[in-house]
């Protein structure tokens, strides 16, 4: 179950963020793609909008080796599909995707199956809850955000829990934490600089 629950935490880690320029990223370049790179460990992902979600494509160190990944998002707070060298992982929601209305609802939860490379696996339930307003400061850029809380419960297995700052301007999050069961901070990613398209 480890090398599941492995897999799980990348498929619903979202973890974007803007690095310290001086200019600050925008909203109309977010719709052109960005490359967000941390130098160590190693990890590059490119982010494209496609609709009301997100395309990614993602290049990681692991056990000494770069591992590339892809995924899509059905809203930059929510996975459907994961793309690695294990396989092909995907979520699929009971409930229609509305999570842009989130600091008036407050929550959103909807039942949850887990494919695996085709094949069901297990099912339960999955929990957004907006936490509040804030800024998300990186470098000499600021950014209005929400705060969320989003866990993944599935059957005979530890939940998932992140704690992600979301940038509704610009369809991003900015900053991502991993929480323990106990929701004590486990790991946080955050990004060292971006480029704006692919290759610029």
């Amino acid at each position: 179950m480890s090398i599941l629950l492995r897999s799980l935490s990348l498929l619903v880690g979202i973890t974007l963020a803007v690095p310290a320029f001086s200019n600050c990223l925008t909203a109309n370049e977010t719709k052109q793609g960005v490359l967000l790179t941390r130098e160590a460990p190693f990890y590059s992902v490119f982010y494209k909008p496609d609709g009301p979600g997100l395309t990614e494509q993602r290049l990681m160190e692991r056990d000494g080796s770069l591992q590339p990944v892809s995924a899509v998002y059905l809203h930059p707070l929510l996975v459907e599909k994961r793309v690695s060298a294990s396989g092909t992982h995907e979520l699929k929601y009971a409930n229609a995707i509305a999570l842009d209305d989130l600091p008036q609802k407050k929550n959103w939860q909807s039942d949850t199956t887990l494919f695996i490379n085709g094949k069901k696996s297990v099912s339960g339930t999955t929990f957004i809850r907006f936490d509040g307003l804030g800024e998300e400061t990186i470098g000499s850029c600021s950014y209005k955000v929400w705060a969320i809380n989003s866990r993944l419960k599935l059957t005979e297995l530890p939940p998932i829990i992140f704690e992600q700052y979301y940038s509704p301007e610009l369809h991003l999050v900015l900053r991502s934490v991993r929480l323990n069961p106990s929701n004590q901070p486990l790991s946080e990613v955050r990004f060292d600089r971006f480029q704006i398209g692919w290759g610029n």
